[in-house]
C-alpha cells in the first residue's frame, strides 16, 4: 500500500519541542508524503525551527486561532489521501505509519487510531458511536483519517469553548464511517498540564461539547443530560482529590452552584475538611523528591516522572506472521525441561559486555567502552579450565572498534562466543524517555523493544560476522513481549531471569516466583530460558514457596529482616558471581543446588569489573587480584569436587532438546 499520508502538526510557541515531533514523522519506516507544520501565531522560533528541516516539511503561518483552526488549515492544503494528526509535544515510534496503514485498507474505514504508551487498557477493535459516547478512547496524535471523510463532516469545529477532537470523532462515527483500532502502542503521549491548570474551563468545555453534539446530531435530550451528569460527577471526584488547591476548591463550589444538592454539598464540605491533610501529603512528597537522587538525564523532569507510572502490557505481534504452535501462551510459558536428569553438572559462564558508566549516576546516552581492553586478564584463568565464556554484548561495545576488536580476537581464536545484551538507553532508535522504568527493555512498547533488539542484532552480525542466538535483557528486564520478539528474531536461549529477585521498586520485573531451573518459554520449545544461578541457602530455605515474597520486599529489607535472617544462617539469597559474593558463599550455593538436584549452572559478571575503578566490585588492583583468584578457585572446585563440566550454552540447549519417537527412528526437535 502506498503511503499517501499528510502529517499535520499545529504549533503555538513550540520551538523547544516541535523538532522532536517532526523528526519522529521523518523517521518513519514507511515514509510520509509531507509534514505540514501550521504555526498558530507563535512569538518564539517555532517557524525557524520547523523551516530548517526542508522538504518534505513545509510551514504554513496563520494568526492565532487555536489548534482546531490550525488543523483545519493544514488539512485544506494537504495533498495526501490520509491525514495524520500529531501534536507538537508528542512523537511517533518509527513503525507507526507502516503498521497503522494496514488497518485502513477497507473502503468504509474512515478513521484509525493506535494505542498510547501510557494507557494499559486496550480499546475495542472497532469503536462504535456508543463506545465513544461513553468514553473518548482516541488521542489526537494517534489519528489517521481519510481526507475525504474530514471534508465530508466539516473538519474540526473552531469554537474554543469545546473539546474539538472528541467532537470530531463522534461526528465521524455518526456519519456512518467505521473507526478501527490499531492495537499496537505506536505513540508517545506527553503528559498534559493537568486539572489544576484550569479545571473550570475544562469542565465547561466538556459540557459545551455535549450541548453542541446534541444540537448538531439531533441527539435525544435524555441521552445528552445523562452525559452531562457523568461529566459533572467525574470532575467532582477529580476536584476532591485536588481540594488543597484553589482551583480544585473553586470547581467544587462551581458544581454546587450550578447544581445544588445534598451530594454536591457533601463534596464541597469534604473538600474543605480534607484540604489540610492533602496539603501536608503533597508537601511531604515534594521533600521526598528533593532527597531522592534522580536516575534520569532529561531536561523535562516532569516527563520522566510521568514515564515512571507507565505499565508494560502484552501486545499481539505486529509483524506479518501466522501464529502457530510455537506461539507463546503467556509472557513466559515456563514449560519444564529434563535438566534434573542430566548425567553431570554443567556450568555456563556469561559476561555482560557493556559500556563503562557510573553505577551511582544517571542513565546517559554517551558510552565509553575502554574496559573491554582488559578482558584478556580473565582468559588466563579460562584457558586452564577449558572455559569458553559467552560475551553478551551491548550496542556501544559492538559499534565501537575499541569495544569489539578485543572480542573479535578472542572469537577468531575460539576462546569466546557472542550473544546480545540490550541496554535501551544506549541502543537506537532513541524514541523513549530516559527513565528508570524504561531502562528495563521489557517495559518498552513492543515496537520499540523490537526495533532496539533488531538494531542490536544487526550490529552484532556486522561486527562479528555471526548472528547472535543467546540474549540477556539489560537489568534483567524481560517483559511481556520479549519472548515473542526473541522467537521471531531467531534467538534460541534467553538468560534474563534472576531468580528470587524483585525489581518492582525500580519499576522492573518480579522474579520471586522463579527458580534457577531451565525451562522453555514457548509451547514449541524453541527458546530456552537459562536463569542466572541464584538459590536460597540456609536452615530455613525450604520452608515454603511463599518465603521469597515475605523476605525480599521493601518492608522486610528496610526493617532489616532480610539481613537478620541471613546473618543467622536461616536464609541467604546467593547469586553465582564473583561480584559481591565470597567464594565460600558460592560453594555453599552450588552444594545446596546440587542437593536439590540442579544440574545447570550459570555464572555471570560484568566486563567493566576487570578494569579497576569501573564497578563497585573491583576498585583497586588488589580487588582485581581477588576477583581473578575467586574465578580460579571456583572453577577448580566445580570441576574437581563437584565433578562438573564447563560448557557452552549450546551444549545445554542440545542436551535439553525434547526427543520424540517417530516410526523407525528417534527425532530430536530442534
Amino acid at each position: 500500500m502506498s503511503s499517501s499520508v499528510s502529517v499535520i502538526i499545529p504549533a503555538y510557541n513550540a520551538g523547544d519541542r516541535v523538532a522532536r515531533a517532526i523528526t519522529s514523522a521523518l523517521d518513519q519506516t514507511l515514509p510520509v508524503l509531507e509534514i505540514i507544520v501550521v504555526d498558530d501565531g507563535s512569538s518564539d522560533d517555532t517557524v525557524q525551527v520547523a523551516a530548517s528541516f526542508g522538504d518534505p516539511v513545509r510551514v504554513v503561518s496563520k494568526p492565532n486561532g487555536g489548534p482546531a483552526s490550525a488543523r483545519n488549515v493544514g488539512a485544506k492544503v494537504a495533498r495526501g489521501d490520509w491525514l495524520a494528526m500529531l501534536d507538537a509535544d508528542d512523537w511517533w515510534f518509527p513503525r507507526k505509519n507502516e503498521i497503522q496503514l494496514r488497518y485502513v485498507v477497507e473502503d468504509d474505514v474512515g478513521l484509525s487510531h493506535c494505542r498510547l504508551d501510557h494507557r494499559t487498557e486496550r480499546p475495542p477493535d472497532e469503536l462504535t458511536f456508543q463506545d465513544l459516547w461513553e468514553r473518548n478512547w482516541i488521542s489526537n496524535s494517534s489519528v489517521l483519517m481519510r481526507k475525504k471523510v474530514f471534508e465530508e463532516v466539516g473538519g474540526f469545529v473552531e469554537v474554543k469553548r469545546l473539546v474539538e477532537d472528541y467532537n470530531l470523532w463522534l461526528r465521524v462515527s455518526a456519519a456512518g464511517w467505521r473507526i478501527v483500532t490499531c492495537p499496537h502502542i505506536l505513540l508517545h503521549y506527553t503528559q498534559g498540564i493537568g486539572l489544576s491548570a484550569n479545571p473550570e474551563w475544562l469542565m465547561r468545555a466538556s459540557l459545551f461539547n455535549i450541548d453542541d453534539l446534541e444540537r448538531r446530531l439531533n441527539l435525544p435530550h435524555e441521552m445528552a443530560e445523562r452525559k452531562r451528569q457523568q461529566i459533572r460527577s467525574v470532575f467532582r471526584k477529580l476536584a476532591l482529590l485536588e481540594c488543597d488547591t484553589k482551583s480544585g476548591r473553586g470547581l467544587l463550589r462551581r458544581i454546587f452552584l450550578e447544581e445544588p444538592g445534598i451530594a454536591n454539598g457533601a463534596y464541597m464540605a469534604a473538600g474543605t475538611l480534607f484540604a489540610p491533610a492533602l496539603t501536608l501529603k503533597h508537601a511531604q512528597e515534594k521533600r521526598m523528591k528533593r532527597v531522592r537522587s534522580t536516575r534520569v538525564t532529561l531536561e523535562d523532569t516532569q516527563e520522566s516522572e510521568f514515564a515512571e507510572r507507565l505499565i508494560p502490557v502484552a501486545e499481539i505481534p505486529f509483524w506479518n506472521e501466522t501464529k502457530g504452535s510455537h506461539a507463546l501462551s503467556a509472557p513466559i510459558a515456563r514449560l519444564p525441561t529434563s535438566a534434573r536428569s542430566l548425567p553431570s553438572p554443567m556450568l555456563v559462564t556469561t559476561v555482560d559486555a557493556e559500556e563503562d558508566f557510573d553505577w551511582s549516576g544517571p542513565f546517559i546516552r554517551a558510552a565509553r567502552v575502554t574496559s573491554m581492553r582488559s578482558q584478556h586478564k580473565a582468559h588466563r584463568v579460562f584457558e586452564r579450565y577449558g572455559v569458553v565464556p559467552t560475551y553478551l554484548v551491548d550496542f556501544p561495545v559492538a559499534s565501537q572498534d575499541e569495544g569489539r576488536e578485543p572480542l573479535r580476537e578472542l572469537l577468531q581464536a575460539g576462546q569466546c562466543e557472542i550473544g546480545a545484551q540490550l541496554h535501551p538507553w544506549v541502543t537506537p532508535p532513541f524514541v523513549e524517555v530516559i527513565s528508570k522504568r524504561n531502562s528495563y527493555p521489557g517495559n518498552l512498547p513492543m515496537v520499540v523493544e523490537y526495533d532496539k533488539l533488531l538494531a542490536l542484532t544487526n550490529m552484532l552480525e556486522e561486527a562479528f560476522d555471526i548472528r547472535p542466538r543467546i540474549y540477556r535483557a539489560g537489568r534483567c528486564g524481560f517483559g511481556p513481549n520479549t519472548g515473542e520478539i526473541l522467537r521471531h528474531l531467531g534467538y534460541l536461549v534467553d538468560s534474563s531471569v534472576m531468580p528470587y529477585w524483585n525489581y518492582t521498586q525500580q519499576s522492573g520485573p518480579d522474579y520471586r516466583a522463579f527458580g534457577a531451573e531451565p525451562f522453555w518459554i514457548d509451547r514449541g520449545r524453541t527458546v530456552l530460558e537459562m536463569p542466572i544461578s541464584v538459590a536460597l541457602v540456609g536452615r530455613a530455605a525450604r520452608l515454603g514457596q511463599s518465603m521469597p515474597y515475605g523476605l525480599f520486599n521493601r518492608i522486610s529489607e528496610r526493617a532489616g529482616l532480610t539481613a537478620t535472617v541471613a546473618r543467622l544462617g536461616l536464609i541467604e539469597r546467593i547469586r553465582l558471581t564473583p561480584e559481591g559474593i565470597a567464594i565460600d558463599e558460592a560453594k555453599r550455593l552450588v552444594r545446596q543446588m546440587i542437593a536439590d538436584h540442579h544440574r545447570v549452572f550459570v555464572l555471570t559478571y560484568h566486563s567493566p569489573s576487570l578494569e579497576p575503578g569501573s564497578t563497585p566490585y573491583v576498585r583497586t588492583d588488589e580487588d582485581l587480584a581477588r576477583f581473578l583468584a575467586w574465578l580460579e578457585e571456583f572453577y577448580d572446585f566445580f570441576t574437581k569436587e563437584i565433578g562438573g563440566r564447563c560448557v557452552s550454552w549450546r551444549d545445554v540447549r542440545e542436551a535439553l532438546l525434547p526427543v520424540r519417537e517417530s516410526v523407525g527412528k528417534v527425532e530430536v526437535v530442534a
